[in-house]
């Protein structure tokens, strides 16, 4: 049994020691960091893994210095990012190795680390990331302020990328300035070209729409503006037409007719007498006859409709970008019922009685013809791409 265990020991490290290697070999350092650091974390430090660790520390270090060196010659801003992830790569191996320092093997080696100043490197690459960061965002603020507006949304993810490389990097008012040039500021409006007349609450009805949270973080929607706000374009609903139908009536007849049980009666022989069952009593026999009623239905009908148009247009081509006929129609419809007749001839749902209503008035069935309208008007002028 003794043996076996000593067998079972001595293969486990043999195949400890080939996947060290093995790691080495392929220069899966990192991988290899972590296998060393976990088989050390016990107070036997076996000389395979300091001798792997030691090697595969100095490797992975060099070749990411060599890399470092590399990136600094080309001067590029998001080359300095590289930099400063390496540098944390490079400064979370040392933090995985420093708590075994000093580290000496079972067989009394003593592994050699040299570690990097990561902090020095890391200041260097976040000054100089954010420096050239803001030759660009110069550029960008130029343009911005001569109406590019692609430019201004451009300058406004750029400030925000460099505060991430420097918490410290923090210009509010400049950020809001090319908010607010980067903006597609959109004015709407109502205008009535119908020969009817349209209250004040109608138009206020359709401009409620939350044209504020239309779903594009750079189209900005005013259904009012102070004189001299610059616009970059104009939607308008033009209100074409409102119209009303005369308060409708019409009928529909249904007759029905059913055989029902009515009660009971003897049945007879061929000379007019009672028949006898077996045991001599009467025979009888349910009663059946055919009943008849007829369902009156009245159909009350009335209806709004309002014809319009909703153009878009570039303040600054003046050229027109949408151009979109809306029409809405809306109906109402009341069904009312009555019977004569039999009442049992009908299904108990038609048995019951629905008086009629009285008519909506022009102007209440006007204004759910544009609340209707409103929703549709407002996912109408929010997918319009809104280009510049």
């Amino acid at each position: 049994m003794k043996n076996l265990l000593l067998l079972a020991m001595a293969i486990t490290l043999l195949t400890s020691c080939a996947s060290a290697d093995k790691l080495l070999e392929r220069g899966d350092y990192d991988a290899l960091i972590t296998l060393a650091t976990k088989k050390m974390s016990g107070k036997k430090k076996k000389d395979v893994y300091v001798t792997a660790l030691e090697e595969g520390f100095e490797k992975v270090t060099r070749r990411d210095m060599t890399r470092i060196e590399s990136l600094r010659r080309t001067n590029r801003p998001e080359d300095w990012e590289s930099i400063m992830r390496i540098a944390r790569d490079i400064q979370r191996r040392q933090d995985r190795i420093e708590p075994f320092l000093p580290l000496v093997s079972e067989g009394g080696y003593q592994a050699k680390f040299t570690f990097v100043r990561t902090d020095q490197i890391m200041e260097e690459a976040r000054s100089s990331a954010v420096t050239l960061y803001e030759r660009r965002l110069d550029d960008m603020i130029a343009a911005a302020r001569r109406g590019d507006k692609p430019s201004a949304r451009q300058a406004v993810s750029l400030l925000d990328h460099i505060r991430s490389i420097s918490s410290y990097y923090y210009r509010p008012g400049l950020r809001d300035e090319l908010v607010d040039l980067g903006l597609n500021k959109i004015y709407v409006r109502i205008e009535n070209h119908s020969a009817a007349h349209m209250p004040p609450a109608y138009e206020e009805e359709l401009l409620s729409a939350d044209f504020a949270n239309s779903g594009h973080k750079w189209n900005r929607f005013y259904t009012d503006i102070d004189e001299g706000m610059q616009m970059d374009y104009r939607v308008v609903l033009r209100i074409l037409d409102i119209a009303t139908t005369r308060d409708e009536w019409g009928e529909k007849q249904t007759p029905y007719t059913k055989e029902i049980v009515d009660g009971w009666e003897y049945v007879l022989d061929d000379r007019g007498n009672v028949k006898k069952d077996s045991l001599g009593n009467d025979i009888k026999r349910d009663k059946k006859v055919k009943v008849n009623a007829t369902v009156v239905e009245t159909i009350q009908t009335k209806r709004a409709m309002i014809h319009g148009r909703v153009d878009i247009t570039n303040l600054h081509t003046g050229s027109r970008i949408f151009s979109q006929p809306m029409e809405v129609e809306i109906v109402f419809e009341h069904v009312s019922r009555t019977f004569y007749g039999d009442e049992r001839a009908l299904d108990k749902n038609l048995r019951q009685r629905i008086p009629p209503v009285s008519f909506p008035s022009d102007a209440e069935l006007v204004w759910d013809a544009f609340r209707v309208m409103k929703p549709r008007f407002f996912n109408e002028v929010r997918r319009v791409n809104y280009s510049s």
